[in-house]
């Protein structure tokens, strides 16, 4: 303050005082308008105090686990939390700006839900569940695009490792879009009493009757009549629960049992074959095509072993050898 009171320039004030150029502005025009006394409400933060090793250690293992422990919502870190934090913790008040700094320095930007120059807004904390759940998918996308493993994601957002792997898979195919795309869960919009009501007697009829070639009721078929009457949209899993929850599971038709063979069938030595064969050109396999696709290499696939899969699972096990990048939706 006394240097810029004595007319000294911001960059030289801004060495003598190891401040950033910002701040020092800022001090000035403060200054000017106010005199001295407009810098004395400021709180104290910036580079002055240094966080000792005990005390980044344990910053970092706070950023890295999930704000819930510390009172917050949501899988990851805003600057606002994390600055509360510090302060209740270690006494120390930095500018949101030298959080996201430090949170950077650490390695560790993607534990932050956005830009660490944002201020959380007076809504964030009522983020409903579906749309913390959302960000949580979105988040786990970018982290598995930008190269870290599933076991690191599951960890680092609370995510089971099963369902990071599917998460993968979609990245893999369609990138963090395809994540952002799923629908949230079918219980989110639940069927009245009276819905129910009018859902049995459809499904006491044979399918026959409203338009269907089977006997029995197929999932796709239920949830497509429920959509057309509600336009609510439930997953399959979900409209067995449904069906189960009437009593009525005989009228619709049980999942194809799993079979053993995929997984016999598609052992390491297969997922190798796939990965070297998927980096030659298909005329080296009698494929009459400059670009592998799904369909091409389902031919290979059922050359080599015997097995017919759905395009499916073919791209699940070229994502498995690691090479589903190399497949290409072109037909020429």
């Amino acid at each position: 303050m006394k240097l810029l009171l004595n007319g000294v320039g911001v960059c030289e004030v801004s060495r003598e005082a190891q401040l950033s150029r910002p701040t020092v502005s800022k001090y000035k025009n403060l200054v000017e308008r106010g005199g001295p006394e407009a810098l004395a409400p400021l709180p104290i933060h910036g580079p002055g105090p240094r966080l000792d090793d005990a005390s980044q250690s344990w910053l970092v293992s706070a950023i890295k686990h999930s704000p819930s422990l510390h009172g917050y919502p949501g899988p990851t870190w805003t600057t606002s939390q994390l600055r509360e934090v510090i302060f209740r913790r270690l006494g120390i008040r930095f500018s949101a700006s030298h959080v996201g700094y430090l949170v950077r320095s650490y390695g560790l930007a993607y534990r932050l839900g956005y830009s660490s120059s944002s201020k959380a807004s007076p809504g964030t904390a009522k983020k409903s569940p579906a749309g913390i759940y959302a960000a949580r998918r979105t988040r786990a996308a970018k982290m598995l695009l930008h190269g870290s493993s599933v076991e690191h994601v599951a960890k680092t957002l609370g995510i089971g490792v099963p369902t990071v792997r599917k998460y993968r898979s979609m990245v893999n195919a369609g990138g963090v879009d395809a994540v952002d795309e799923l629908k949230p869960s079918g219980k989110q919009a639940a069927l009245s009493a009276g819905d129910l009501d009018w859902l049995r007697d459809k499904l006491e009829d044979k399918p026959t009757a409203h338009g269907y070639e089977t006997e029995l009721w197929r999932t796709g078929d239920v949830k497509r009549l429920i959509m057309e009457k509600f336009g609510i949209y439930h997953s399959d899993g979900y409209i067995r629960t449904i069906v189960g929850k009437l009593g009525l599971e005989h009228r619709i038709r049980p999942p194809k049992p799993r079979t053993e063979k995929k997984r016999l069938t598609i052992n390491d030595e297969v997922l190798a074959w796939v990965a070297a064969t998927l980096k030659e050109s298909p005329r080296a396999h009698g494929i009459d095509a400059d670009h592998w696709t799904n369909a091409r290499l389902r031919i290979a696939i059922r050359q080599r072993v015997g097995v017919d899969y759905t395009r499916g699972y073919i791209l699940k096990i070229a994502m498995r050898a690691g090479v589903a990048d190399l497949l290409t939706a072109r037909r020429s």
